[in-house]
This record gives structure tokens, C-alpha cells and sequence, in this order.
């Protein structure tokens, strides 16, 4: 019933409630999908029922998986539980309510989020503290493009880039002109995922690479984000 949103289109409340509902399912796995989901739909109505969750795991994969949900939904109103998480014993969580401050978009939190994060040797972590300050200063996306290349954290990378993409577009030139192809050609699916029209241009750019594959997923970027740039505004 979901797919991965980055922008802020509405969500039907009987579709959105149904899947709170689905919170209070017997087995775990409906639990764990239905938490995913709310998050990924970004279902504000649910993040009082996901944080009563967190409250009661309090610890663990229900407990991660819950916070993560209400990180990704980004509600203001969650900002005092991801700062009280900054300092969790949970190497997890504490990356968790990193991204969800960031996600905020409030700048000043930065400097907690870095301090949280100074000590950590993990490479999540500190690819999260690179989303951070990505998301927060505008600083530039190379850490986190350059960890696309890394099977352990090419998810992890590739989720932040999508999610950074919008309104940032000309940060990614430099991908776009990397000499590996696939480099490239992640460059422009993040792009196109992100649906920012802005980013057209630079994409149209690769129509005419000279690899084969880059080409195609520059064909499927540019109608997708065509169709983005024709979608009216409400």
C-alpha cells in the first residue's frame, strides 16, 4: 500500500488510518510492515501511535524500527524525542534521531547532531553525520556520493541522495561527470526519483553519454521528470 515519497503529496486518512491500525496486528511482521509504512508515507496522523510504540519497546528492533518510522514522517512536534535520542546507549537509535533531526531542517540542531556523532568509528554512523550536514549547511554531497561504491553502504547512500536531491540539483554535477559509468547513471536515477523538474537540464545532458546504460536511465529521467515539471501545483 505504500511507495517511497519524497514529496509532500496528500495521503488518502482511510488508507493512512488502516495502516495505524494495522500497528495493533498479533504478528510481527504486519506490525513491522505497517511501521515501515507509516513512515514511508509520511503519515503525520500516525506518529502519535508509533512514538507510544517506541515508548513501550523503549529498546531493540521494535523499538529502532518505530523511531525510524517517526524519523522519516519528520513531524516538528518529535524534535524533543530525536534530541533525547542523541545520547541513547543504542548506537541505532542514536543514528536514527540524527536523520530525523535532520530532516526537521532546523540548522541549529547541527551542532547537537555533530557532537552526538564525534566519537562514532562506525561507517553508517558517520555517513549519517554526513547526511546531516548535507541536509542542514548545504555543504557538498561528495562523502556520501562516493559511499554509492561501497556495497555495505550503497542503500544507506543512495536513500540520502534521493532525499537530498530536491532543490539541490546542481550539487550533484559533479556525479554526473564521474568517469564510472554507474556513478553516473545512479547520479540521474537519484534525479529522477527525487522529481525535481529543476534538475532537467543537467540530466538531458546524458542523453547522449557514451555508455550505453547511462543513456537509458537518462531517457527514463527525462520523462519522468517532464511529467513532474507538467504536474500542476496545488
Amino acid at each position: 500500500v505504500f511507495a517511497p515519497r519524497v514529496l509532500d503529496e496528500p495521503i488518502e486518512e482511510s488508507l493512512g488510518d488502516a495502516v495505524i491500525t494495522a500497528l495493533n496486528d498479533p504478528d510481527r511482521a504486519v506490525k513491522s510492515a505497517a511501521m515501515e509504512s507509516l513512515g514511508l508515507l509520511r503519515y503525520a496522523r500516525g506518529v502519535q501511535a508509533l512514538t507510544e510504540l517506541f515508548q513501550y519497546y523503549g529498546k531493540g528492533e521494535p523499538a529502532e524500527a518505530a523511531l525510524d518510522a517517526i524519523a522519516r514522517v519528520a513531524y516538528g512536534a518529535s524534535a524533543p524525542l530525536f534530541a533525547s535520542q542523541l545520547t541513547a546507549k543504542s548506537a541505532a537509535l542514536r543514528g536514527i534521531a540524527a536523520e530525523g533531526l535532520a530532516r526537521l531542517g532546523d540548522a541549529s540542531q547541527l551542532p547537537a547532531i555533530q557532537a552526538a556523532l564525534a566519537s562514532e568509528r562506525g561507517d553508517s554512523l558517520l555517513l549519517t553525520g554526513a547526511f546531516a550536514s548535507a541536509m542542514l549547511s548545504n555543504v557538498p554531497l561528495t562523502p556520501i556520493a562516493e559511499a554509492l561504491t561501497r556495497p555495505k553502504l550503497r542503500d544507506q547512500a543512495y536513500q540520502y541522495l534521493v532525499e537530498l536531491a530536491p532543490g539541490r540539483s546542481s550539487l550533484f554535477t559533479q556525479q554526473l561527470q564521474d568517469p564510472d559509468p554507474r556513478v553516473r547513471g545512479d547520479a540521474v536515477d537519484i534525479l529522477a526519483l527525487a522529481g525535481d523538474a529543476a534538475a532537467l537540464p543537467l540530466v538531458e545532458r546524458l542523453l547522449t553519454d557514451r555508455d550505453s546504460q547511462v543513456v537509458k536511465a537518462a531517457e527514463r529521467a527525462v520523462a519522468r521528470l517532464r511529467a513532474a515539471s507538467r504536474k500542476p501545483i496545488s
